[in-house]
């Protein structure tokens, strides 16, 4: 069991935060982003929602930058309608980034030795049992012909 589903099996064991990693509620979202931008703070959110802290603030990034686009100046009012930082917002791109590369290297390692060969060396394959398959019929036709001149 990984370091993260050690934590996660914690957190749902406790009361306080017992729908960690479990997936959102519309109704959930909506009390996250009505809360935020009336400034509550995102431990008290935590509480009512029985989440962590942490996801709070991770869920109202990834809500920021959704609504704000490429546009520096709507991130920047999105980010202090919804109390976080700016720098909230750089972790999570960078954590993100790094999930994301994590995912293509497996993705990659796994595809390329999945054990299952491509589908141009099974062509390959299917040839040459076709090919094993008629020397081994001529092979019988020649042992006939030969026992024949023998005999």
């Amino acid at each position: 069991m990984s370091t993260f589903q050690k934590k996660l099996q914690q957190d749902r064991s406790n009361e306080l935060t017992s729908n960690a990693g479990l997936k959102w509620d519309p109704e959930d979202d909506k009390y996250l982003v009505e809360r935020a931008a009336e400034g509550v703070s995102a431990e008290e959110i935590a509480k009512v929602l029985k989440r962590t802290e942490g996801s709070i603030k991770t869920r109202l990034v990834i809500y920021v930058l959704q609504n704000c686009g490429d546009n520096k100046e709507h991130l920047d009012s999105l980010v202090k309608r919804y109390n976080i930082t700016q720098e909230d917002v750089k972790t999570y791109e960078s954590k993100k980034a790094q999930r994301d590369e994590r995912k293509q290297k497996k993705t990659q390692y796994k595809d390329h030795n999945s054990g299952f060969p491509s589908s141009e060396v099974v062509e390959i394959l299917e040839g040459m049992t076709q090919l094993s398959k008629k020397m081994d019929t001529l092979l019988e036709k020649q042992n006939e012909v030969l026992k024949k001149i023998v005999k």
